[in-house]
């Protein structure tokens, strides 16, 4: 799923010898391994990024934080919110067949039907229909239109029977210990000729090959941040991001992280990356602060907490235990229990757990907080229902509207989630590529990579 990602920004091999600047190529690393390039199964967040570079969905996300065209040239909403699109005539696949109506149904479907479809697109498309009428693809969900329009931007679309080819600025191949892409005739029409990415976690091996200016950009470790080597310039990306704890255990253990929250951590443990959240949903998504209003009393020490979390995120680790370190003040012994990824996200799903912590990047629109609060949504891990959500929710048709005031009122007298930690990304980006910041980070705006340039 889209929303429960590990990181906000990749990190950077240093195994690379230096680029020329004539070849136009972006030298990187991926912290992890996506896997094969899939656009139905896919969802971590190192594979979303192989997405927006290999393809393309319906519409875009601006760096302003508004639906722009992408596959479609333009779009009717019907009176009874059906989305109708009319697609570009020059969008092809790889193969060089032109992208159809048939394929976004195709890819839409497949979505609905396939049991290990990513969980997040199968989330945005919950109750769709699908269809062409008169050589062009309509979309009817019980979403609002302006809502289910912003979220496709999360759905590229497949080559109908071949879930790993799209029709991005970049085309994918797969080498022995690197992820290439290289720059296609496309209607983006990118300015740089490819990108190039190794499998690299360690941070330490990072920042020796930043300052060696082997990688065109990277994170550095947080004590290293504002130390940039003078081939790079610093870029600070203010996120949509939260380090977010579930609770099976009901409103009380976050009662107690809401207290624990406003001083657990050092400040240099949080660098430029990271403050202490001070609500329930994102504040950069236009939310209030709202505190936790339950009437019941939080529980009294001594007693013990055990929390999830995704082992090998050294900077998350050390927080966890600056947290930890917090809640024995209180009596309380706070047990850290490290898993794999994929491990973490199958205890989540099953509601096997007592805490769960995760990185979440939210989509650029108050409806990603949804996913915490509907039936199905992707980080309703507790199954939290309230008899009100469909009422209130039916009040909202746009950012803004004074239901959501009402909807995180409601949610704030038992929320099942907390946010610890607000997150930015600050990365070194080499000085002569020019690239178009955003809180959704480098790559998934339109036009994302295609869009940066070498200067000369």
């Amino acid at each position: 799923m889209r929303n429960l990602l590990l990181a906000l920004c990749l990190v950077f091999a240093p195994t690379l010898a230096p680029v020329p600047l004539a070849a136009q190529v972006v030298e990187e690393s991926l912290a992890r391994d996506p896997g094969p390039l899939d656009f139905i199964q896919g969802d971590s967040y190192e594979q979303w990024i192989l997405q927006s570079l290999a393809g393309d969905a319906l519409v875009g996300i601006g760096a302003n934080g508004r639906v722009v065209p992408r596959l479609a040239a333009s779009w009717k909403v019907q009176k009874d919110g059906t989305l109708t699109f009319t697609l570009r005539p020059d969008g092809r696949y790889t193969d060089g067949s032109p992208a159809g109506a048939e394929d976004v149904v195709w890819t839409i479907r497949e979505l609905l039907r396939d049991p290990k479809a990513s969980p997040t697109k199968r989330a945005i498309l919950e109750g769709a229909v699908v269809g062409i009428e008169a050589g062009r693809p309509w979309i009817r969900s019980p979403k609002p239109a302006g809502r289910l329009l912003m979220e496709l931007a999360r759905v590229p679309i497949a080559q109908k029977g071949h879930p790993e080819r799209g029709s991005g600025p970049f085309s994918f191949r797969k080498e022995p210990g690197a992820w290439i892409f290289d720059r296609r005739e496309h209607y983006l029409k990118p300015r740089i000729d490819g990108l190039r990415f190794r499998l690299m976690p360690d941070a330490g091996s990072v920042l020796v090959a930043l300052q060696k200016g082997w990688l065109t950009l990277g994170a550095p470790p947080i004590r290293r941040q504002g130390e940039v080597a003078p081939t790079h310039r610093l870029l600070v990306q203010p996120m949509h991001a939260q380090l977010v704890v579930w609770s099976q255990r009901g409103v009380g253990p976050l009662q107690l992280l809401e207290r624990w929250r406003k001083d657990a951590f050092p400040p240099q443990l949080l660098g430029q990356n990271a403050r202490p959240s001070r609500g329930l949903w994102p504040e950069t998504l236009g939310f209030e602060t709202q505190a936790i209003e339950s009437d019941a009393e939080p529980p009294k020490g001594p007693g013990t907490l055990r929390l999830l979390y995704v082992a090998g995120e050294e900077s998350v680790e050390k927080l966890l235990m600056a947290l930890r370190e917090r809640a024995r003040r209180d009596g309380f012994d706070l047990q850290l229990t490290p898993l794999e990824q994929g491990l973490l996200m199958d205890r989540l799903q099953k509601g096997d757990f007592e805490l769960g912590c995760s990185m979440v990047v939210f989509e650029p629109h108050p409806w990603a907080v949804l996913e915490y609060l509907e039936p199905k949504g992707p980080m309703n891990f507790t199954a939290w229902r309230q008899a009100r959500l469909a009422e209130m929710t039916a009040r909202i048709t746009q950012p803004g509207d004074y239901a959501w005031n009402d909807l995180q009122s409601l949610w704030a007298k038992s929320p099942a989630a907390l946010p610890i930690l607000d997150y930015q990304s600050v990365i070194w980006v080499d000085k002569r590529l020019q690239v178009e910041p955003s809180p959704m980070g480098l790559y998934l705006t339109t036009p994302g990579a295609a869009g940066w340039r070498w200067s000369r």
